[in-house]
């Protein structure tokens, strides 16, 4: 009797340590973000994956760092996710909160066209893949994404491990679930004001000088 009754406890130990350990996964709104401010996200990113799949291909984004008080971004991609021809340069000048981890407005410039969405940065996994999510109306879940970014280290298998192990925590991601974002292929315009791929980060590291001088 006496060993039924501490198996029995043992069991409930158990499963209550379990239930203990059950995450509820968090909307975009609700999820704390990660400090922008870290040096460790400059330099080129590529964007894998995001949830709903994008309708644009070819994603890159060039990071830089301002006195450590403002991050600037440069994006190139296509106009639509069946083209493969970079002809979209977008780019965001982020003024950083210290320790700052409700995220922020960022506002993506391309001309005469500004468009605004409130982005978080969620995880940072081994120095390769940087999981986010965004969205332009806290209050509705389907103006939300989550997407992946990653170095020119990644690979498929880290690209899902990554997804899964998001997917318990973010409801932005779904497990074994995800769009790739194409990046096959991608070749820039050489017409009007489009600048070639491998320009982008020459031009964002003038730029960084120039405002430095």
């Amino acid at each position: 009797m006496c060993k039924t009754v501490i198996i029995c406890l043992a069991i409930v130990a158990c499963f209550s340590m379990v239930l203990a350990q059950t995450t509820t996964p968090q909307t975009c709104a609700n999820a704390p973000s990660l400090n922008f401010n870290n040096t460790d996200f400059a330099g080129k990113w590529i964007e894998l994956a995001r949830n709903p799949a994008s309708d644009v291909s070819c994603i890159t984004l060039d990071v830089g760092f301002w006195n450590n008080t403002n991050m600037l971004v440069n994006v190139s991609h296509s106009s639509s996710n069946v083209s493969t021809l970079v002809d979209v340069y977008e780019s965001a000048n982020i003024t950083l909160v210290e320790n700052g981890l409700s995220g922020y407005n960022v506002s993506l410039v391309n001309g005469q066209k500004n468009e605004t969405v409130f982005v978080k940065l969620l995880s940072y996994v081994n120095s390769t893949y940087l999981i986010g999510c965004s969205y332009t109306n806290a209050s509705n879940v389907s103006t939300s994404a989550g997407f992946i970014l990653g170095r020119s280290t990644y690979t498929v298998q880290g690209i899902n491990i990554a997804n899964n192990d998001a997917s318990v925590n973010f409801t932005n991601f779904q497990n074994n679930t995800y769009g790739n974002v194409t990046q096959l292929d991608c070749r820039a315009s050489s017409a009007g004001q489009t600048v070639p791929l491998t320009l982008i980060s020459g031009f964002l590291a003038i730029a960084l000088l120039l405002i430095k001088s």
